[in-house]
C-alpha cells in the first residue's frame, strides 16, 4: 500500500473510532468534551481549510478509481485474462476484446480497493457531519433537564421546609387551644362541684 493510501486508511480509522465515540452511551461529562472538542475544530480555520481540501482530494481519487475501472467493465469474469484459453481463442477469432493481463487484474484490484477505502472515509465524514449536531442538541437538552430537575428539587425541598414551619405553628396553636380548653372544663367542673355542696348543704339545713 502506497503512502497515499496508508494516510487515507488511517484517516478511515480515524474516523471510525470518532463515529464509535460520538456513538457510545458515555456520561454527560464526557459527552460535553467531545462537543467542546468538536466547537474548537469547528471555529479553527486551519481545521476548515484541511478538511476541504482532503475532502476534495479524496472526491478526486474517487473519481480517478471509478474512470479506472469503467475501462474492465466489458470484463465479467475477474478471472478473465491471457491465461485462459477461451479468451484467447475467442479474442483470435475476432469476438470481444482480448482478456486481460496480470497487470491489468491487478491495476482493476487496487482501483476497487481504493474506491471502496475512499468512499467509505466519504461517507463517515458525512456521518460524522450528521451526527455531531444531534450530540450537541442531546447534551444541551440533558444539561438544561438537570438543571431543571435540580432546581426543581431545591424549590421542593424550601417548600418542604416552609410547609413544616407552617405546619409545626398549626400544632402549636392547636395545643395551646386544647390547653385553654382544659383550664375552662377544670373550671367549669369545680365551679359545678361547688354549687352541688351548696345544695346538699341547704337541704340538710332546711
Amino acid at each position: 500500500m502506497s503512502i497515499q493510501m496508508t494516510l487515507v486508511f488511517g484517516t478511515l480509522i480515524l474516523e471510525m473510532v470518532v463515529l464509535f465515540g460520538l456513538v457510545l452511551p458515555l456520561p454527560l461529562m464526557l459527552r460535553q468534551r467531545f462537543v467542546e472538542l468538536a466547537n474548537i475544530l469547528k471555529n479553527s480555520k486551519n481545521f476548515k481549510i484541511g478538511t476541504a481540501f482532503t475532502t476534495i482530494l479524496l472526491l478526486m481519487q474517487f473519481v480517478d478509481c471509478l474512470q479506472r475501472l469503467k475501462k474492465y467493465d466489458y470484463v465479467s469474469n475477474p478471472y478473465y485474462t491471457t491465461s485462459g484459453k477461451e479468451g484467447v481463442a475467442a479474442a483470435a477469432a475476432g469476438y470481444g476484446r482480448p482478456p486481460l493481463t496480470s497487470e491489468q487484474l491487478a491495476s482493476k484490484f487496487y482501483s476497487q480497493r481504493n474506491l471502496y477505502i475512499t468512499g467509505a472515509v466519504l461517507y463517515l465524514e458525512i456521518a460524522i457531519a450528521t451526527v455531531l449536531p444531534i450530540i450537541r442538541k442531546l447534551v444541551a437538552k440533558e444539561a438544561e433537564y438537570r438543571k431543571l430537575s435540580s432546581s426543581e428539587r431545591e424549590a421542593l425541598s424550601s417548600v418542604d421546609t416552609s410547609e413544616a414551619e407552617k405546619l409545626k405553628k398549626l400544632i402549636a396553636a392547636k395545643d395551646l387551644d386544647i390547653a385553654t380548653f382544659k383550664k375552662q372544663i377544670q373550671g367549669l367542673q369545680r365551679s359545678y362541684d361547688d354549687l352541688t355542696k351548696d345544695e346538699v348543704v341547704d337541704k340538710k339545713s332546711d
